[in-house]
């Protein structure tokens, strides 16, 4: 190997730098190369020597340039192709991700919606090259990469360039088949001379096939007795290896298999409509049932009785009507799929148009599109800021949202947007107009409040924790809305967040506020039927997040249980149309991952240093390094719900430490490396738990009716430290472990608002470094208590403070995560005694960004995480 990577080096020159072996196999070595000149990285694939011998090095090129022209979001587009000193090579661009393979060989079966999801993107790459005259010939999992949450094609026009620069026969003498047997259709394996495009159609079928039963069509046979088995032998069912593949996916997939290329799909934009109707919630995806799922009664049987008889007594007719059945779904189509994030869709009146924010995080702008097609208008950008949460006025001509705390609106088609209410403090709930346009609700962190849109007093209707998502009935005298996690909506720095939520109704007239749904899981973005009878909302409940509708009372409680309307359909929010026909949604998916870079002692290391320390479709939150740098805990809903893992910071397979049916967060090890203190929802709130560090023992250091969450130990493990909210606020404080191995009642710290407390590592642990939650500013506090001083300011510096660290073995400096005005998230080294920030890491790439502010250090590398987020709209039909 290292002689053939000099070699290679020697070729390439001086403006390029082969950093290592990526893996090959089949017709390549594959290397990993830097481009020096352009400061990015490539892949080159080297050809064996003993076939490089044997072919035209011109045909070869002259097919490899076909296939370069190819440009299309889900094909790897060949860069160059070269042949110097006996090496033949290609080179294209280096796509950060795992193969097919390699998820195959992780988890075996795929889950259905992971699957249609590559094999639409596949056979899109596909029906794009056959329209081009170019076919792949080796489709397989090793040539489809996953790239955030897209699959990629590589190698397109390579067999066919090696099959025209030298005979089949030169190929078999060398060993090297044109195609993989597992994958190869009958035509290719009775080497039959002319194979068109349906060979690729096969191709995909055995790859649908291994997607979703964990094995190829053919296996457990010699290569030879594969290829016989293509063309003799027919494919087992898929029925009898996975049941719960729908007979509609299963006939696609075996009509991809058949032995005569006139019997399969005849070309890949036919297949590629039928992927499409599976994989949207009116195909495959959707229950063909509506049943209810289970939900916690909030009524005793006798009281429910007596509410019933008083309903009757009172002549209660509505009470009495049938519960209104669930909405079943109509056709599905894809309204947006630009990269990025396309949210908060909101559907007009009418049901014709769609409003929606587009664009990054911190530089959302407020769009409209025609459901009939046309041209998207830009409608916001006038406004400073990020934009979000468009409503639609009930006339249809114009549109709220919101930038800043401020309301505005905004005529439907474009033209000034007017300011009309403005709030301050707290961002996460949005001001909601209601429905005549007289009277607006807002909220802060402890409640929600009504008043005239003209001005006058406000009216506190609801006491409630951290409320969002609020939204008026069609009537006007109730609102719905979420309690708890309203990052989860709305948010630049934890958009998304993973955490439980309830769905409450209050009732404008008077009485206690009612809880519809459960407090376990993800409750959020309610919106209401056109009758006022039924809210529609996204939930957890069922396992992804899919719209879920609970009927109401008349007085806004829940009656009877929730229904599933979608199934795998990953909403993020929804919007129903005036007459109820039509609703929008949004998916959102996020694929964040632990990261490390090294630290460059009184330098500034190159974002291009970072590695993923980990590589899978899954979502970390909050990460922590041993103080011997051997090992990293972290939390991930790599096996659904939010779990504590470990991991060798070299990487390899990590251990799952925590196993509860509810969410654990934000694990941090003590100084001794044989405890880990995280935070969970094993009481229906967030409770501090210490472990042993191979998962055994939790137990509670904390244990109330408030949040705790964020721990943070001492050095010399006696004590922790975390934030609360039993003030009202989130603010630091200390439990301190007795004697007897019990834990102390939390004294309070803070009392400015705190957040993300870190022990200082000087023996006697004296300050405790935070974030103070209200502001750009990062505090000391002496952790025996006492006043806290200002460490940094980032207001003049243009920088947002997320998370700060102590370095260890160093109490002269503390490193801080931060954001800059230009949204880049950096790591800046700031001395304790005072002086000028030292910026540390920078990441420059707007599209390559942490996502949250949790960080962690040895002293000698970082880790964070690393976020790819994708959002779509999506419309759906209604019918009852």
């Amino acid at each position: 190997m290292a002689d053939l990577l000099q070699r290679l080096q020697a070729t390439l020159g001086a403006g390029f730098r082969v950093e290592r072996e990526l893996g090959g196999g089949g017709m390549s070595r594959v290397f990993v190369v830097e481009d020096v000149e352009l400061n990015r990285r490539i892949v080159v694939k080297v050809l064996p020597p003993d076939l490089a011998a044997g072919l035209s090095v011109e045909r070869f090129k002259r097919e490899i340039q076909l296939a370069a022209q190819l440009q299309h979001p889900h094909i790897v587009p060949v860069l160059t192709a070269g042949a110097k000193d006996g090496l033949l090579y290609y080179s294209m661009p280096y796509i950060q991700g795992e193969s097919v393979r390699g998820r195959i060989v992780r988890q075996h079966e795929l889950p259905i919606l992971d699957a249609l999801r590559i094999l639409r993107d596949v056979v899109d790459a596909l029906a794009h090259a056959h329209g081009n005259g170019v076919v792949h010939r080796d489709i397989k999992p090793d040539n489809i990469l996953l790239s955030g949450h897209h699959a990629v094609v590589t190698d397109f026009g390579v067999s066919k360039a090696l099959s025209t620069a030298t005979g089949e026969s030169n190929l078999t003498s060398v060993g090297i088949a044109l195609g993989t047997p597992a994958y190869m259709s009958p035509e290719q394996a009775a080497a039959e001379p002319d194979v068109d495009h349906r060979a690729d159609i096969y191709s995909v079928g055995a790859v649908a096939y291994e997607l979703l039963t964990g094995r190829p069509p053919f296996s457990g046979m010699s290569a030879q007795q594969v290829l016989a088995a293509h063309i003799t032998q027919a494919v087992e069912p898929i029925a009898s290896h996975r049941e719960s593949v729908s007979p509609a996916l299963a006939q696609l997939v075996m009509r991809c298999l058949e032995k005569r290329p006139a019997d399969r799909w005849q070309s890949a934009d036919e297949l590629l409509t039928q992927i499409e109707l599976l994989a949207t919630p009116s195909g495959g995806m959707t229950p063909s049932t509506m049943s209810p799922v289970p939900r916690a009664s909030r009524w005793t049987r006798p009281v429910a009785l007596a509410l019933l008889a008083s309903a009757i007594v009172a002549g209660g007719a509505w009470w009495l009507r049938r519960v209104p059945p669930p909405y079943t779904i109509g056709n599905t189509t894809q309204v947006t799929n630009a990269p990025g994030l396309e949210i908060d869709a909101a559907i007009s009146p009418d049901g014709k148009f769609i409003a929606y924010a587009a664009g990054p995080l911190g530089r959302l702008r407020i769009y409209v599109k025609a459901l009939a097609g046309g041209r998207t208008v830009a409608l916001t950008d006038s406004v400073p800021g990020s934009h979000r949460l468009p409503r639609w006025t009930a006339d249809g001509a114009s549109l709220t949202y919101v930038a800043g705390g401020t309301l505005y609106r905004v005529p439907m088609m474009g033209g000034m947007s007017e300011p009309i209410f403005e709030t301050k403090g707290y961002e996460f709930a949005a001001p909601a107009l209601s429905p005549d346009g007289q009277r607006v609700a807002y909220a802060d962190a402890g409640a929600i409040y009504v008043r005239a849109l003209s001005g006058g007093e406000a009216r506190r209707v609801a006491s409630v924790r951290y409320p969002s998502s609020i939204a008026w009935s069609p009537s006007g005298a109730k609102l719905a809305y979420v309690s708890d996690n309203p990052w989860f909506i709305l948010s630049q720095l934890y958009f998304g967040n993973i955490a439980p939520s309830a769905i409450w109704i209050v009732d404008l007239e008077g009485g206690a506020p009612a809880r519809v749904s459960d407090v376990t899981h993800l409750n959020t973005a309610p919106a209401w039927t056109p009758d006022g009878r039924a809210l529609l909302y996204v939930s957890s409940l069922g396992g992804g997040r899919d719209i879920f509708q609970q009927a109401l009372t008349r007085g806004g409680e829940a009656r009877g249980e929730p229904a599933r309307l979608t199934s795998g359909a990953n909403v993020h929010s929804l919007s129903v149309a005036a007459d109820g026909q039509r609703l929008v949604y949004t998916t959102f998916a996020t694929r964040s991952n632990v990261w490390s870079a090294p630290i460059t002692p009184g330098g500034v290391t190159p974002s291009s240093a970072a590695r993923s320390v980990t590589n899978e479709n899954q979502s970390v939150e909050g990460v922590d390094v041993s103080s011997d740098g051997k090992w990293l805990v972290y939390d991930s809903n790599r096996r659904g719900t939010q779990q504590i893992f470990k991991i060798a910071t070299s990487g390899g397979e990590p251990t799952q430490l925590t196993k509860d049916s509810s969410d654990d967060f934000s694990p941090a090890w003590s100084a001794d490396g044989r405890q880990i203190a995280f935070h969970g929802w094993r009481g229906g709130q967030r409770d501090i738990f210490v472990m042993s560090a191979d998962g055994r023992d939790a137990r509670n250091v904390t244990r109330s009716a408030n949040h705790e969450m964020g721990p943070h130990w001492s050095p010399d493990g006696k004590q922790v430290t975390f934030i609360s909210d039993q003030s009202g606020r989130y603010e630091i404080h200390v439990a301190a472990r007795t004697a007897a191995g019990a834990w102390s009642a939390p004294r309070q710290l803070t009392f400015t608002s705190g957040w993300a407390p870190r022990w200082s590592h000087d023996r006697a642990g004296r300050w405790i470094v935070y974030k103070r939650l209200a502001d750009s500013v990062v505090m000391l506090v002496p952790s025996a208590g006492g006043e806290a001083r200002v460490l940094l300011d980032g207001h003049p510096l243009g920088l947002t403070p997320l998370n700060a660290e102590w370095a260890p073995g160093d109490a002269t400096r503390v490193i801080v995560h931060a954001v800059d005005d230009r949204l880049r998230h950096g790591f800046w080294s700031v001395p304790v005694n005072g002086g000028a920030p030292l910026l540390m890491l920078r990441f420059d790439d707007l599209a390559l960004q942490p996502r949250r502010g949790e960080f962690s250090t040895d002293g000698r590398r970082l880790y964070f995480t690393i976020a790819q987020d994708e959002s779509d709209v999506w419309m759906m039909e209604l019918r009852r």
